[in-house]
């Protein structure tokens, strides 16, 4: 299960980035706050593997698929649209070569790079599975 993102300010704004280490300490830590999000309080970052599923090359700008882009819209909150950017975005795998870096997702072209921890990047939180 994918988090929905939206365009109202919130937790779940498209426009949040985050450092590597506070996609963990922020954003997943106040989506799994109190009742959690969606009554669920297992929500993490994904792993590479995991990212890369949500590319879908035969789309550009973004490299998404449209459910995770529809209705989205200045003040829309979760409950009323799927936002996505043509955006990069954190994963939770450490680029083994460079430890100082991790795995990230660009939607624009649907590529996998990898960028210092210390930069900041969107974060789209998963649940379930590992």
């Amino acid at each position: 299960m994918w988090e929905k993102q939206s365009d109202d300010g919130s937790i779940h704004d498209k426009d949040n980035t985050y450092t590597w280490a506070n996609a963990f300490a922020s954003k997943v830590a106040t989506l799994n706050g109190g009742a959690g999000f969606a009554g669920y309080t297992d929500w993490r970052v994904p792993n590479r593997n995991e990212s890369l599923t949500l590319t879908n090359v035969g789309a550009y700008n973004p490299a998404s698929y449209s459910a995770f882009n529809t209705s989205c819209a200045a003040s829309c909150t979760v409950l009323t649209c799927s936002c996505g950017l043509a955006n990069t975005y954190w994963s939770s795998s450490t680029y083994q070569s460079l430890p100082s870096t991790a795995w990230y997702i660009t939607y624009y072209f649907g590529l996998a790079g990898n960028g210092n921890k210390t930069s900041s990047y969107a974060v789209r939180a998963v649940r379930a599975g590992s």
